[in-house]
């Protein structure tokens, strides 16, 4: 194993602050749906964009379930940067951290950069590659 110079495994969107959502749904599950957007500006200008949203009857608790979210993805990213200082060259772990972003109808989305061609394996995570090369969503 080598010692590597820390790095956070965090995969946020950057300085992009603002985002087209789309129409195009990217996934779907017990309470969000997942539709297709684009960043606009900042360094992901042009970028894919995954806008999660609660349905309907679950909107009332919006900020409670992101909030659960972030501390989930805070520690994962803090598990997942230690083991990418020792880990083997090409086996880093990356973690994608949204922000929250609000429509124009007020609708608020978790809004992350897409991972496109990975593996589901639950709900919140998968991998791209072989099954040792995870990149875990949140």
């Amino acid at each position: 194993l080598l010692n590597k110079t820390m790095y956070s495994a965090a995969r946020t969107n950057l300085t992009s602050d603002d985002v087209r959502i789309g129409n195009r749904k990217l996934g779907e599950g017990a309470f969000r749906v997942c539709l297709e957007g684009t960043f606009i500006g900042g360094n992901r200008n042009g970028q894919e964009a995954a806008c999660k949203r609660f349905k309907p009857q679950y909107r009332a608790m919006a900020m409670e379930f992101f909030e659960s979210d972030f501390q989930i993805a805070d520690k994962a990213i803090q598990v997942a940067t230690s083991w990418n200082e020792f880990c083997p060259a090409g086996k880093e772990i990356m973690i994608n951290k949204g922000a929250i972003h609000s429509s124009n109808s007020g609708i608020q989305y978790l809004v992350e950069p897409v991972i496109r061609y990975y593996r589901k394996y639950t709900s919140n995570n998968g991998w791209i590659g072989d099954t040792s090369d995870w990149q875990v969503r949140y």
